[in-house]
């Protein structure tokens, strides 16, 4: 699929809707950007692993698979302040 954006005058870019969803990025998301040597520009997600997120939250019970992912997102959000 292919969607346009623009580079506005404060330098930001809009990432279109259609676009987060299927990459599944939400606010928060850290993102890596690198030239290849044709002048494109690729813009990955930085993915959190199991190590990055150990020790971000306890909550001595067991916790749902959507509760972890919001704790998790919410753990990184600090870490970012």
């Amino acid at each position: 699929m292919r969607q346009e954006s623009k580079l506005t005058a404060q330098e930001r870019i809009t990432m279109p809707a259609e676009i987060r969803r299927q990459a599944n990025v939400h606010p928060g998301t850290r993102f890596t950007w690198e030239v290849d040597v044709a002048g494109n520009i690729l813009l990955r997600p930085i993915r959190l692993s199991l190590a990055d997120v150990a020790g971000m939250f306890t909550t001595g019970r067991p916790m749902g698979d959507q509760e972890i992912q919001e704790a998790i997102e919410e753990g990184y959000a600090r870490r970012r302040r």
